[in-house]
């Protein structure tokens, strides 16, 4: 990237998206200029360097007494308070920002101060409130022309694609996303351009789109990569490495897990994500002690983070693990706090999604031993999958309701039952019943293939194709 003129001040920089830029110009000087500080910390939040902007923050706190210094440290502040789960803070701040735009009569303060408190909304849940406030965002800058401005809209766009997903509203979320890219390509194409192919590539996941997600989740990633955002970046290799694994590519989904994991080899409170998706694809090869190891690391870890979603996430393994080793109890208990974890979250759409995992889950352990309760947990699941769109939790809520209508239940001792006065349909006992047994010889010969075939009376070639078939 070719380095601005350098009367081209940071503030001016940062503003049309030219961060990189402006991280060249502070790395060759420092002052104490409070509003160059405040612009330091927004460089450092952008390039993740958080214990960075937090000191900044702190150091120019008691100076930030200009009018305009203290405006902008307002935003900053509200907004390193919405990266840190600190809700009050934030609109604290946030509408102290809003105040002082408005008084100003800066509409491009005013634009950004209702982004951010719009994202806000969102997070609470309040899609009226933050459909109003981007809406006015929007407004503030209509008819005018700029670098910068055409950088908020980009980021104004993002927002709104975002609240159009929580609002279902999938073909406007479809054509927001594209415009978003599209203007932050030619305006930044740096870490909120990435950011935009990451809803995009989200919402053709949600829609099942699997293989055509693939190309924005690594679009996305050399753009986090290029810029080295460990946040971002983190999690990009996780959500390509999800796709991956819905398309059954478990070996090319691991080496991404292991990357998601690797990013913050220096911060291990924030490795929670990725050990609670490496637990999954440890249970999906039938390693189960591994699974509950990488799980137990991940709760402990997500509970030290900010991220309630973290710790909703890990819980959702640790349930999943409790399940295999049919802890159905256990299991019941964890998916319970998973979910109230989720909703406390409030409201975003990726909370939602998150909440409904655990719900349908949950509906799947209430099944070893209290299908009343299951098929309670199992009629909220199917209200909310009415308003969100997701291909893969819609499989994952039909493969667990079909337990409950096939009458098919394994028990926490082991044992496969079937209700003879409800008779299941034959390929699907057919299906349970081979992997049932196929799961208990392998694990009571240490997976050696010769002696679960000797066990179950068949050949080593039929144990090695029931093995292939049932995915183990």
């Amino acid at each position: 990237m070719e380095r601005r003129a350098s009367q081209e001040s940071p503030v001016d920089l940062i503003d049309s998206g030219q961060f990189l830029v402006a991280e060249e110009i502070f790395s060759e000087r420092r002052t104490n200029d409070p509003m160059e500080m405040v612009v330091r910390a927004e460089v450092a939040m952008y390039f993740d360097r958080v214990e960075d902007a937090v000191s900044l923050l702190n150091e120019v706190a008691p100076r930030a007494l200009d009018i305009g210094v203290a405006a902008r440290f307002s935003l900053v502040r509200g907004r390193l308070a919405l990266r840190q789960g600190d809700d009050q803070q934030a609109e604290t701040h946030l509408q102290t920002a809003l105040h002082i735009y408005r008084y100003l009569n800066d509409p491009f303060g005013l634009a950004r101060s209702l982004l951010l408190l719009a994202r806000f909304s969102r997070r609470r849940g309040k899609t009226d409130e933050a459909a109003s406030r981007l809406s006015a965002a929007q407004e503030s800058v209509t008819g005018r022309v700029s670098k910068k401005v055409e950088f908020l809209r980009g980021l104004i766009t993002t927002e709104m694609a975002a609240a159009a997903l929580d609002r279902s509203e999938v073909d406007q979320a479809v054509e927001l996303y594209n415009e978003a890219a599209r203007q932050l390509k030619n305006a930044e194409r740096g870490r909120y351009y990435g950011l935009s192919l990451i809803g995009m590539a989200d919402l053709k996941c949600s829609l099942g789109e699997y293989q055509d997600s693939l190309e924005l989740y690594k679009e996305a990633n050399t753009v986090f990569e290029r810029y080295f955002i460990p946040r971002e970046l983190s999690e990009g290799y996780l959500k390509l490495a999800e796709a991956l694994l819905r398309l059954k590519k478990i070996e090319r989904a691991e080496k991404l897990a292991e990357d998601s994991k690797n990013v913050y080899r220096d911060n291990p409170t924030s490795q929670s994500p990725a050990l609670a998706f490496m637990a999954k694809l440890a249970l999906l090869k039938d390693q189960t002690e591994e699974a509950a190891q990488l799980a137990s690391s991940a709760v402990e870890l997500a509970d030290k983070s900010f991220s309630i979603e973290d710790r909703a996430r890990a819980r959702i393994a640790r349930g999943q693990v409790e399940l295999a080793l049919h802890e159905f109890k256990q299991a019941v208990e964890t998916f319970n706090e998973a979910a109230q974890l989720a909703s406390a979250a409030a409201g975003s759409s990726s909370s939602r999604r998150l909440e409904l995992e655990a719900t349908i889950y949950l509906a799947e352990a209430y099944h070893g031993f209290d299908t009343r309760a299951g098929r309670n947990e199992l009629a909220k699941a199917s209200q909310t999958l009415t308003a969100i769109e997701d291909a893969w939790l819609g499989e994952e809520y039909d493969r667990v309701s079909t337990k409950y209508e096939e009458q098919i239940m394994l028990t926490e001792d082991n044992r496969l039952v079937f209700d003879g006065n409800q008779l299941p349909r034959w390929q699907e006992a057919k299906r349970t019943l081979e992997g049932f047994l196929l799961r208990n010889a392998l694990r009571q010969t240490n997976n050696s293939l010769t002696r679960a075939a000797r066990k179950l009376g068949v050949s080593k070639v039929h144990v090695h194709n029931l093995k292939k078939k049932h995915g183990l």
